[in-house]
């Protein structure tokens, strides 16, 4: 068999990102995706076999998208992690993951990895060990008050991301 091709893989997640970005999570349909990369249906199959396979995709590629979008902002943690938190559109996508890959075990696990790679990160960059247990308990308090946020019809005023932070021992200074 032969190996897929990178570039139009990244087309495909490109196009697909604009799609959520633009539309929202619904309108990520096949023949909208081939429609914007100028590709058959059935090349979108060979690239992502099921659709969860394109959602966890999907997801590696918005985090990248949402980082590059942050640096070039001179970004620090906290607009990263407010960016991928209180994103509306983004905690979405994240649920519609969930709910997609529902028991697919294998899937979990790559969904898993994903979501422990964030917290890497955030730890790598405040200079903490990667598996820091208060940088893990900072990053799942944020989820949940992002999904908290997401399912409030009215949404205020969101919480300081740093206020956060020190609730669990960590400065964002830097």
């Amino acid at each position: 068999m032969a190996k897929p091709d990178n570039t139009t893989r990244q087309r495909i997640l490109d196009a697909a990102l604009d799609i959520i970005e633009a539309q929202g999570m619904k309108a990520l349909t096949q023949p909208k995706i081939a429609k914007a990369t100028g590709l058959r249906q059935s090349h979108l199959t060979y690239y992502f076999p099921r659709k969860a396979d394109l959602f966890i995709a999907l997801l590696d590629a918005s985090h990248s998208r949402a980082a590059g979008q942050t640096q070039a902002d001179a970004s620090s943690v906290e607009a990263m992690l407010s960016t991928l938190v209180f994103d509306r559109g983004r905690m979405r996508f994240l649920l519609a993951i969930l709910l997609e890959i529902d028991d697919d075990r294998e899937l979990q696990a790559v969904l898993h990895a994903h979501l422990a790679q964030l917290v890497r990160v955030v730890a790598t960059r405040l200079g903490r060990p990667a598996e820091d247990a208060a940088v893990q308990s900072f990053v799942d308090e944020l989820r949940g008050i992002g999904l908290r946020h997401l399912s409030d019809p009215a949404p205020g005023e969101r919480p300081s991301v740093a206020a956060v932070a020190n609730r669990h021992g960590i400065s964002l200074a830097t």
